[in-house]
């Protein structure tokens, strides 16, 4: 992994994501940009376009200004950082998905949002509209939470060959930490009823897993988050993975995945991979 893209808005839970991925960048020796991307308000008005003009140019210089504060203080708190700061115009989401894109970045760190629930669920947030969109991991760090590495790393599982596969996305990020990866199955409806079902569901995981500190867990619950949750507590884990699959945005407004429930309910980072993203290398 060389670069990562942090997007930061100036509300206390990006500028704990971006000091997050400062430490995260200088343990894995990666390049970080500090982005923001800010949306000039339309303007009904008969005053010149030099003047619409300069007030754009001073938003830019005040983003710019803030952004290099930002990073000269990351850089005194975490020696070695290799960082930058880039300023652009238009709708926040969209500006990290394409800047993504065009650099080629492998990882996206952002803050937890703060909106209120029902907002979240019904009209989505930056962040979920940033884990829908995004060619890339995206790594969701919620408040409060400082980076110290990852030796305990959840893999959520539904046990289907695709989302197996997609595991081996994560190994080189795991072998970085030397991470032991547990895949956890949430039984919500009851399928797994002996050992010699959960013996097979263990050999298929090796089978295509090819990772040494690998194990596999079967928690029952009748909601998967729910189950999700009570595994992560009781392991102790530090990181929660979780392979989505694209979502048309109305369906998704009205079904949230457990993606986006996750990323509002869980507190601990949570990486979000789709089949079409870049391995994280």
């Amino acid at each position: 992994m060389k670069l990562i893209l942090c997007p930061v808005d100036f509300s206390k839970n990006a500028l704990i994501a971006a000091d997050f991925a400062a430490a995260l960048a200088v343990r894995i020796e990666a390049h970080l940009i500090i982005q923001h991307a800010y949306d000039v308000p339309a303007m009904f008005t008969d005053a010149p376009m030099t003047v619409v003009r300069d007030a754009t140019k001073q938003l830019h210089e005040l983003s710019q200004k803030k952004l290099l504060r930002l990073v000269n203080k990351l850089k005194r708190n975490h020696p070695g950082l290799r960082a930058e700061a880039v300023s652009s115009e238009g709708v926040s989401y969209h500006q990290i998905v394409s800047f993504a894109d065009e650099k080629g970045v492998d990882l996206i760190i952002v803050g937890a949002t703060g909106t209120s629930k029902w907002r979240r669920m019904l009209v989505g947030s930056t962040t979920a509209k940033v884990i829908r969109d995004a060619h890339c991991a995206v790594l969701t760090v919620p408040m409060n939470v400082k980076f110290k590495g990852f030796k305990k790393i959840a893999y959520s599982t539904d046990l289907k060959e695709d989302n197996i596969r997609a595991a081996s996305m994560i190994i080189p990020f795991a072998t970085l930490f030397d991470a032991e990866i547990s895949f956890v199955f949430v039984d919500d409806k009851h399928l797994l009823h002996d050992d010699l079902a959960i013996n097979k569901m263990t050999k298929r995981i090796r089978s295509s897993v090819k990772y040494a500190k690998i194990s596999g867990y079967i928690a029952k619950d009748t909601v998967v988050s729910k189950g999700l949750e009570k595994f992560i507590k009781k392991m102790k884990i530090d990181l929660l993975v979780l392979f989505t699959h694209e979502r048309h945005f109305p369906e998704s407004m009205f079904h949230p995945s457990v993606t986006r429930l996750m990323s509002h309910r869980v507190e601990l980072p949570l990486l979000s991979l789709k089949y079409t993203d870049r391995p994280l290398d």
